[in-house]
């Protein structure tokens, strides 16, 4: 052993001193071989020629490792100008190592075929997924190891055989459409104990680049993975009910979870130690999502976050949760990452009695450089976060947001900057606590290093996508919609959220936002929240969802609000509105929208009571379904409701509008056209167009078709006897039919239109306005 080296192990065998990997783990070395091969394949600034994609090395790779004794080494080693091992799956043994040489590539066929579980079930995306092996497996094969100072590269951003698309792209496919990618993992580690990854450099895996699973001894040491930060689903070295693992001085740049560790049915994830790292892009030093079996006795220690979208992250859910305990993260340093510390046993909306517990987590002498979005949660008041706190400083917080319940904080030893407030937070001070100091962080950043040793094959990088992807079971960039649309720009964004139940109240203040779902059954894509008038301060501030700003859409989804699920219908503080939405020029298009009394708000904009004029406010809806009893319908935006289905639930009499023109020339109204009203079986009393809210409510039906539940009258007034504001309405109609459709008994106050009065009404022209807006030309997304 070299000097240097000597002080190396010296210096890490210190560290493991205080690592919770039961081992005496140093520096690995590489078996002595067996058998050294010599690559045949000639890549040209990373290309294989055409001819010799079909020269695949896999079997004589594979009858290498067969044919190798235990404690020895099948080495791959370039030959010339020929660096290239072109391969499919393949297989370690128990004992034996792989080595690829400097200069060296093992390079992952192009040909989903090679990959297949079943016939044709790799390289696809649909409802199943997992239809592929992995490029390189270890099952049961203990002892093995993969090393050396040369590459193995994924080529996910290469196209398929066959296949105008590459590995990379299906897994964007199935992101926006919410199915399931088939794509191959670069390196499988299962069932395979004192397993070695040693020097070797991971390029651009279509998918996870190194999945243990039930392992007893895992080192990955000096390893280098180097991935486009726009790849979906391509983790770093993910520890799955795994025991005695370090990860030490490796340097991860990828497009997911740069390390996460996880645990389910095979069992705990304990006794791990990261040491001496480097994290850039990607998902940060995560735990989770799955941590049903437990996770404990972790240090992590001498770690660098530069660039990631999250820091320190615990993530699980009462679907796959567990008990997470006894973590230590010391001398940890982070910026430029949007997310620096999360621990969220709220990761998806799914139900389940799994509890995600995170109690005994411990952070020394943490430094976050730059703002971000921190989150501090607890599951409950029951199952509260634990978390102690030596020395952590967070700079810029005045630019930073929290989202913080349900913990109990304490500031131990040396105090530091960074204090959780919020809903349900006690935060402690240990007696002997005394002002701290930020740690330095400025010589622990480094650049990656350049990697000539490791060739890299041509591909190309996905773009940066500006979508903002939603997704309840984790798999998106987000699990809150709230949480995407403050993260969305000034200027608005399209944020897609996949299906499941979103339990939160919106906002949307910000102009030229985008809020859809891929999948065209808006009752698979649902916002609930149960705020009632009563408990909120009045019925305007009852929403489920709040837009404010212009310019926005909404597709295939649903706004529910269920305050009557659970509480009865009383005639005051009952209001509930799934919807409130001022913003001028906003479509809905095949969105359900769900209450009882008072689930949708149109208004304008500055209606003052000195009489100042209203700013109409323009709205849209088209193929949408709208579900209420009393008002359900009410405001004075200026509205079309075209190919709607209006549907009556059951309460003692009903009213569909109410709307609120509060003057003569106030430029508002409502108009439905080639709508159908319809009701559930048991409203048994009759169900009325509408009352007018202000005197001058404005109301016009066109091609409706009316179930038997609407009242010949058709109108009423407010309250009968006591206000005249039906004799100021303007009440409208034009070729109602069905049987609530009786222009013979509707009230004298109605107006029966001639067809071209009707015209006036159509959408491009009823809200059409100075600048010619025409909803219907763009009303269905890109």
């Amino acid at each position: 052993m070299t000097p240097s080296a000597a002080a190396f192990y010296l210096l890490f065998s210190v560290a493991a001193l205080h690592a919770q990997d039961t081992r005496k783990v140093g520096e690995p070395h590489i078996p002595p071989p067996c058998v050294t091969l010599q690559a045949t394949i000639i890549a040209t600034q990373g290309t294989i020629a055409d001819r010799d994609e079909q020269r695949l090395d896999t079997e004589r790779i594979q009858r290498a490792i067969d044919n190798c004794k235990a404690g020895n080494a099948v080495v791959l080693r370039a030959h010339g100008r020929s660096s290239v091992f072109l391969t499919g799956p393949i297989a370690l043994r128990p004992g034996v190592t792989l080595v690829v040489d400097a200069h060296t590539s093992l390079v992952a066929s192009r040909d989903p075929r090679l990959y297949d579980l079943s016939p044709g079930s790799c390289g696809v995306v649909n409802e199943r997924g997992h239809g592929c092996k992995s490029l390189i497996s270890a099952n049961k094969a203990q002892d093995s190891g993969i090393m050396g100072e040369g590459s193995i590269d994924g080529r996910g951003g290469a196209k398929l055989l066959r296949q105008d698309i590459t590995w990379w792209d299906l897994a964007h496919e199935a992101k926006i459409t919410d199915r399931q990618q088939s794509v191959s993992r670069l390196i499988s580690v299962d069932h395979s104990n004192n397993f070695i990854l040693y020097k070797i450099t991971l390029r651009n895996s279509p998918n996870f680049h190194v999945a243990v699973n039930d392992t007893d001894g895992f080192t990955a040491w000096g390893v280098k993975i180097m991935t486009p930060k726009t790849a979906r689903n391509t983790d770093g070295i993910d520890p799955g009910s795994s025991r005695n693992v370090t990860i030490a001085h490796c340097f991860i740049h990828t497009g997911d979870d740069d390390v996460a560790v996880k645990s389910g049915k095979s069992g705990p994830a304990s006794n791990i130690s990261i040491l001496h790292n480097h994290f850039y892009t990607g998902h940060g030093m995560s735990i989770g999502s799955g941590t049903s079996g437990g996770v404990d006795h972790m240090l992590v220690e001498d770690l660098t976050i530069d660039g990631a979208d999250n820091g320190i992250r615990i993530k699980s859910d009462r679907s796959r949760g567990g008990l997470v305990d006894d973590l230590h993260y010391r001398d940890v340093c982070i910026r430029d990452t949007k997310n620096p510390l999360v621990f969220t046993p709220l990761y998806t909306t799914f139900p389940g009695d799994q509890l995600p517990v995170y109690r005994d987590i411990t952070l020394e002498n943490i430094h976050i450089l730059t703002a971000g979005s921190y989150t501090f949660l607890g599951l409950d008041s029951e199952h509260k976060l634990g978390l102690t706190l030596d020395n952590v400083f967070a700079d810029d917080q005045q630019h930073s947001t929290w989202l913080t319940k349900d913990a109990d904080v304490i500031i131990a030893g040396r105090r530091g900057n960074l204090e959780p407030q919020g809903d349900d937070v006690n935060l402690h001070s240990t007696a002997d606590s005394s002002p701290g100091k930020p740690i330095n962080c400025e010589a622990h950043f480094v650049p990656f290093p350049d990697l000539p040793n490791a060739p890299e094959m041509a591909g190309t990088r996905p773009p940066e996508d500006e979508t903002l992807y939603v997704a309840a079971d984790g798999t998106g960039d987000f699990y809150s919609i709230q949480r995407a649309l403050d993260a969305a720009p000034k200027t608005g964004a399209l944020v897609l959220v996949a299906p499941g139940t979103y339990r939160e109240v919106l906002t949307i203040d910000k102009p030229n936002i985008r809020l859809r779902s891929a999948n065209l059954d808006a009752g698979k894509t649902m916002v609930v929240n149960d705020r009632s008038a009563g408990a909120n301060g009045g019925t305007l501030h009852s929403a489920t969802v709040n837009v404010t700003a212009d310019n926005f859409f909404a597709e295939n989804i649903t706004f529910q609000n269920e305050f009557n699920r659970t509480h009865p219908q009383l005639p005051a503080g009952s209001q509930a509105l799934a919807l409130l939405v001022t913003g001028d020029r906003a479509v809905f298009h095949n969105v359900r929208l769900l209450g009882n009394q008072d689930t949708v708000y149109s208004g304008s904009r500055n209606c003052a009571p000195d009489g100042n004029p209203c700013i109409p406010a323009r709205q849209y809806f088209s193929d949408c379904y709208i579900a209420g009893n009393v008002d359900f319908i009410f405001g004075d935006g200026k509205v079309v409701f075209d190919h709607c289905e209006i549907h009556s639930t059951a309460h003692a009499g009903g009213f569909i509008t109410a709307q609120a023109k509060h003057y003569p020339d106030e430029d508002s109204g409502f108009v439905f056209d080639r709508c159908t009203l319809t009701s559930g079986p048991d409203v048994t009393r009759s169900v009325y167009l509408g009352r007018p809210w202000r005197p001058y409510a404005s109301v016009v039906f066109l091609n409706t078709e009316m179930g038997e539940h609407i009242d010949p009258a058709g109108w009423r007034e407010w309250h009968p006897g006591e206000t005249h504001s039906i004799e100021t309405v303007f009440y409208a109609e034009f070729n109602s039919t069905g049987p609530g459709a009786r222009p013979e008994q509707r009230d004298t106050h109605t107006h029966l239109l001639t067809p071209e009065q009707a015209r006036q009404y159509e959408p491009s022209v009823f809200l059409g306005g100075s600048d010619h807006w025409n909803p219907q030309k763009n009303e269905k997304s890109e």
